[in-house]
């Protein structure tokens, strides 16, 4: 049974919460509010957008006070609220309500072994089937989503690389070969990224653009020989 129904006072302090925070935020969006926020566009707040999702991952890692993350993560539903605002004054089609039922509809429809008869999935089922699971709650025929589809291109380039080798690997495109006896700790593997950064400043060479291109070229040489060992 789900907490909202366990707990159905916590749920509506919890509506009443954001729909009194939502309101806070179009009263300083709109007309009679503050100037700053009345001039603000989805563009002129990505800056903030990208900031402040920064902070609350550092409050994360830095093992931050309770307290403390839940400000950073605050300024992220801040950020939410906003966009959702500007969107319902200058009608573009959507708002808060309509971003959370989509939101809704997305999850029990890509989690069919939850709110479905699909059944109990594990992990590792999950995580092979993934792009076939939002294939089906697309209403898209199985196999006609890319490996790399869906992956934004303006993504921080470490990020990305980790992104498009998770997905090549799904893809059957990356063969796994992990051995227990060679893994290597989280530090030490910092210490060598850290250590070719400071090579690429040394040779002149932005290490952003090369990784940008490797990776790149990583994928399309992997994705090439899957499709011809398919063949």
């Amino acid at each position: 049974m789900a907490s909202g129904a366990e707990h159905p006072g916590k749920s509506t302090n919890t509506m009443q919460a954001v729909l009194e925070t939502y309101e806070t935020v179009r009263t300083m969006v709109n007309e009679g509010g503050c100037a700053w926020h009345g001039v603000q566009t989805h563009e002129t707040l990505t800056p903030y957008l990208i900031e402040e999702t920064a902070e609350f991952v550092d409050a994360i890692e830095r093992k931050l006070p309770a307290a403390e993350v839940s400000a950073e993560l605050g300024d992220v539903l801040y950020q939410v609220l906003f966009h959702s605002v500007l969107a319902e004054r200058d009608e573009e089609g959507y708002d808060l309500a309509s971003v959370a039922a989509g939101l809704n509809a997305k999850l029990i429809a890509r989690h069919p072994h939850v709110f479905g008869e699909r059944g109990f999935m594990s992990v590792e089922e999950l995580n092979a089937e993934w792009e076939r699971l939002k294939e089906d709650a697309a209403g898209e025929a199985r196999g006609s989503r890319g490996a790399l589809d869906g992956i934004p291109v303006g993504m921080p380039t470490l990020a990305r690389s980790a992104k498009v080798i998770e997905r090549l690997k799904r893809a059957g495109a990356l063969e796994e070969a992990r051995s227990v006896a060679n893994e290597r700790s989280e530090a030490e593997i910092g210490a060598d990224l850290l250590a070719l950064v400071l090579e690429a400043n040394r040779a002149g060479v932005d290490p952003d653009r090369a990784l940008r291109v490797a990776t790149n070229a990583f994928a399309a040489e992997r994705l090439a020989a899957a499709e011809t060992n398919n063949l």
